[in-house]
């Protein structure tokens, strides 16, 4: 019900690359989803599956959250970069944290 009525909502801005945004978030939580359910991953590769999957978790989430909200408010390209790796690092630094926090 939630997602059917942010949807809506969305829609209501009228602005085809907020929306993109929004929907590559959508996509990205369900392929962080899948990947947690089969990460039996072992060896060299690990760590870096283990990074991909958090950041289609969380940090695609925030990071292209904030993302949308410069887009929105017109702001520079740089800026939005700037916006985006932000996001990006404050959601890696959020799922470690959760994920340590599963060990105690």
């Amino acid at each position: 019900f939630l997602l059917a009525r942010a949807s809506v909502c969305l829609a209501r801005l009228r602005n085809i690359e907020v929306i993109e945004i929004i929907s590559t978030v959508i996509e990205h939580l369900v392929k962080g989803e899948v990947m947690q359910m089969k990460s039996d991953l072992r060896g060299p590769d690990a760590f870096e599956y283990y990074l991909r999957k958090n950041y289609y978790k969380t940090g695609s989430l925030i990071a292209n959250s904030v993302l949308a909200c410069t887009v929105l408010g017109g702001h520079s390209k740089e800026t939005q970069e700037i916006a985006f790796q932000f996001g990006e690092s404050i959601g890696h630094a959020f799922q470690l944290v959760d994920d340590a926090l599963d060990f105690e």
